[in-house]
Formats: structure tokens, C-alpha cells, sequence
């Protein structure tokens, strides 16, 4: 097993970085890293309906989209990640435990008891501490989750507190307490200790283990990958299965209840309370279907029709903050 201990905190490389492995790579891999604040949703899931959006855009948080299924995590510096990438067994190609056993090992390793539940996360008491997601690429499985050690569980709980209810049939994240593990130990430590703490961990309990280094073949197919698939709207938003939600459009006698559809990350339906409905706000913002459910795309839209908005009697200063 190769294990590379990645050092960079880029949250988009090293999302990208495992699905370059996982199809590129023929080696059992570990690897470990960090990232700097950054909220990661899984492949199925609505990203708008997983983050608190105002407070993710207000705080510069990017929203990245894996590979992988599973719940929506929230990434900072004193929360250690962990991917394993290994040939499958056919008869069983999704087998958790063979990873989980692995941390659970390292965790007992520093006197810390922890348990697993039936979705394969673990816990520290009732409070969760490391959640993990599978992808299969073929004969190969790639294994990922996280380590709460140190992190700011105040931003991760509003991050992961969504603005608005959406309905659809995209994966929603199952909700747990959580705690970090740094209290628990015997002997207090940083992040950066119990990172080391966990690679020598895994080189010496795997004899046959060696360390890899990116070489720049791999750092420039891993941020052609970024450029083109992890840093774009389409892939972390557009790709969200279809939903709908309410919103609110400000008029200047009051308010305008609406409902929106949107398919493949375009806005495909606005409907209207019938009673509330008048032909020239109908008209107004017919216009929005196949815009793309996105605050600058909107803002532009209303920026384009802000006299048709006003005649209609739609104030405009808080038009494109109903969506979101």
C-alpha cells in the first residue's frame, strides 16, 4: 500500500486528486490530508438543500462535490481525512468494515474507546467523530471519511444548517451530534501530531507499506481535473438531482408566495397562487425558465428586466435573495 501523506490544504485538488487516483492508479492507496474550510456534499445530494447558503457565500466557504454517495460533511484544519483506494473482492465489493476496523484500530491505538454504528460511522459515546463513503470505479473501491479532532463545531453546525426545505428525491444527509476527539486523549495534542501519529500508524502496521510522491504528471492531470470538472457550478450545484422549493418574491404592496422547479440546475417552472396571480408578474419573470439556478445568473437576470420587474411591481433590491 502506498501511502501519500498530501501537505496542501487546497480543498478542490484534493477532492480531485482521489478520483485521479481511483482510475489511474493500479497500487493500493492511503491517503492522507486536510482541507481548508470547505463544505463537501455527496455525489446524489442537492447542494442548496445541504448548506446554509447565505452564511456559507458570506464566509467564503466553496461548496465541492465528490465522487462518492453518502451526507454532507463540513471540512476545516482540525478535521484529519483519510482515503483508501484498494482492488475489490467481487463476492463483496462494498465492505466498510475492512476500512472502518483500520481507524477504530488507530483510535484504541491512543487509548481512545469508540463504537460503530449500522452506518458504518463512529462514535464517541452518542457523539459522532468520523463518517465514511464508498465509490466503486470498476474492480477498484475507493473508501473515504473523516476525523473530527479539533474543529470549529460552531461553523460546522451552520454550515450544515440549510436556509430553506427542498423536496426532491436527491440524498439527504442523516444528522448526528458530534464531538471532537481531542479531549479524549491521554495527552493533549495538535492536529499536526495526530495526523503524523496516524501515517507512522499505518506504515508500520502495513510491512508492506511505502510513501508516494506526487510526481508533476499527476499534479497536472489532478488540477486539469480541478479546472475542469471540481472548480465548475454545473458539477457541484447543476448536478443536483431535480428539486423544488418556496420562495418569496417582494412586492411593493406586500409579498408574493412562489414555487420553484428546478431540473439539471436550471430553473424549469415557476408556479403562482392562483388567487395572488396577475398576468404583468406572470409575464415579468416568465423569462426565468432556463436560467440556472445561481445567484449571479439571477442577479443578471433582474439587472437585464429590472424596468419589466418594477412595472410589474417587483422590488428589485431583494428579488435575487428570494431564491436563495
Amino acid at each position: 500500500m502506498l501511502i501519500f501523506f498530501r501537505k496542501s490544504t487546497d480543498p478542490y485538488f484534493n477532492i480531485a486528486a482521489e478520483e485521479y487516483f481511483v482510475k489511474h492508479f493500479t497500487e493500493d492507496i492511503c491517503m492522507v490530508w486536510l482541507n481548508r474550510k470547505s463544505v463537501i456534499i455527496g455525489k446524489h445530494q442537492n447542494a442548496f438543500a445541504e448548506i446554509n447558503y447565505p452564511f456559507v457565500r458570506t464566509q467564503n466557504i466553496p461548496i465541492i462535490r465528490r465522487i462518492s454517495g453518502g451526507g454532507a460533511v463540513y471540512h476545516d484544519l482540525g478535521n484529519l481525512n483519510f482515503t483508501f483506494i484498494k482492488k475489490t473482492n467481487k463476492d463483496n465489493p462494498v465492505d466498510f468494515g475492512q476500512f472502518t476496523s483500520i481507524i477504530v484500530g488507530y483510535l484504541h491505538s491512543l487509548g481512545i474507546d469508540v463504537n460503530v454504528n449500522k452506518r458504518n460511522s463512529i462514535f464517541i459515546g452518542d457523539d459522532k467523530i468520523s463518517g465514511h463513503a464508498e465509490h466503486i470505479f470498476h474492480d477498484k473501491v475507493l473508501h473515504h471519511g473523516t476525523l473530527l479532532f479539533d474543529s470549529d463545531l460552531d461553523m460546522l453546525g451552520e454550515s450544515l444548517k440549510p436556509h430553506k426545505k427542498y423536496e426532491g428525491k436527491a440524498m439527504p444527509s442523516v444528522k448526528s451530534n458530534v464531538c471532537n476527539i481531542r479531549p479524549f486523549l491521554s495527552e493533549d495534542s495538535d492536529i499536526q501530531c495526530f495526523t503524523n501519529k496516524f501515517v507512522n500508524w499505518l506504515h508500520v502496521n502495513y510491512s508492506s507499506s511505502g510513501f508516494y510522491q506526487l510526481k508533476q504528471s499527476d499534479q497536472n492531470a489532478i488540477n486539469r481535473l480541478v479546472v475542469e470538472k471540481y472548480k465548475t457550478w454545473e458539477w457541484n450545484f447543476g448536478y443536483s438531482p431535480a428539486y423544488s422549493f418556496e420562495a418569496t418574491i417582494q412586492i411593493f404592496d406586500g409579498f408574493l408566495p412562489i414555487t420553484v422547479k428546478v431540473e439539471n440546475g436550471k430553473i424549469s417552472q415557476v408556479k403562482y397562487p392562483s388567487e395572488t396571480e396577475t398576468k404583468q408578474i406572470v409575464d415579468a419573470v416568465a423569462n426565468l425558465a432556463g436560467i440556472n439556478h445561481k445567484e449571479e445568473d439571477i442577479a443578471k437576470f433582474a439587472e437585464i428586466n429590472s424596468r419589466e420587474l418594477e412595472l410589474a411591481g417587483i422590488k428589485i433590491v431583494s428579488f435575487t435573495q428570494a431564491f436563495f
